[in-house]
Order: structure tokens, then sequence, then C-alpha cells
């Protein structure tokens, strides 16, 4: 059972890959919406809007980063590990290690949806042209080494599962001779 700690974590690392995507659908659809950045701006400054759906836009970008992370963890699935013999500090390092690697896995989402946004934004801000294309290369240069640093952070959680699932068997081995 993950720890109260692991538990924030979780919620945060989804919550911030969701924010990362939602800021990227929103710099995208200002393409399109030319008013869509004064309408937030003028929203932004309401006093009591920002109480109202603080909490409604964090819900919202929670799932966001639980469905960008349920994306790519799906597609790019590594197979099951056997976790029944995990305990103590294994455990630990094993849920943190899979934690990470699921929360880079999600960024990959909003670090493609950013280039895009800021590749579209090539066409509203023709003087901007070289900055966003740089922005939007590095955004998708980012999104691979993301995409690729979660892949190794969830083999070497397999690893760690395999290695101490077979330091227990030769210890029931032991015991039994």
């Amino acid at each position: 059972m993950p720890s109260l700690l692991q538990g924030i974590q979780g919620f945060a690392g989804a919550s911030g890959v969701g924010v990362m995507c939602l800021t990227a659908l929103f710099f995208g659809a200002s393409v399109f919406a030319t008013n869509l950045p004064a309408l937030a701006d003028f929203i932004a400054v309401s006093t009591t809007w920002s109480g109202i759906v603080t909490i409604p836009i964090l819900v919202v970008a929670y799932v966001v980063g639980v469905l960008a992370i349920a994306v790519v963890e799906g597609v790019t699935s590594a197979g099951i590990v056997e976790l029944d013999v995990l305990q103590g500090l294994a455990a630990q390092r094993f849920s943190q290690l899979e934690q990470e690697a699921e929360i880079l896995s999600g960024s990959v989402i909003g670090f493609l949806l950013l280039g895009a946004a800021a590749f579209l934004n090539v066409w509203a801000y023709p003087g901007w042209a070289r900055t966003l294309m740089i922005c939007a290369a590095a955004s998708f240069v980012t999104a691979i080494g993301a995409w690729r640093i979660s892949r190794v952070k969830h083999e070497a959680a397999a690893r760690l599962a395999r290695r101490t699932s077979s330091q227990s068997r030769r210890e029931v081995d032991r015991d039994a001779v």
C-alpha cells in the first residue's frame, strides 16, 4: 500500500501532467480563437473566479493527467511484474520508480501538445517563427527523452522485482533444505 507521501506525489504528478496538457491546449486554441488570451486575462482578474474554479480546474487537470499517463502506458506497456515478494525498502523503491516512470510517460503527451501548440502559433505570430519552431523542436525532443527515460525507469523497477523475487526463492529453497 502506498504511503501518504507517495499518494500526494502521485496526485501532484498527474495534476502537473494535466496542467501541462491543458496549457498546451490553451496555447493551441488561442491560434484559432484570437480573443481567448484576452478573455482568460479578463476572467483571471476577477476575485471570485479563482475561488470558485480552483478545485474544479485541479480535478480536471488531474483527470487529464491520469488519461495522458494511461494512454502512453497502455501503448508502451512492458508487461506484468510479480509484486508479492516486494517488501520494505525494495517495495518503496519499486513504487517510486514506477511512479516516476508513469509521470514521465504522461508528460510525453504534454510535451507533444506543447510542441504542436508552438508550431501552430507560427501562423499567428509570423515574426516569432524561428523561435517558435525551435521551441516546437525542443518540445518534441523532450517528449522523446521523457519517453525513453520512462522506459528505463520501468525496466529498472522490473529488474528490482526480479532480483528480489529470485533472492526470495533462494531463501525459501534454503529454508526447505
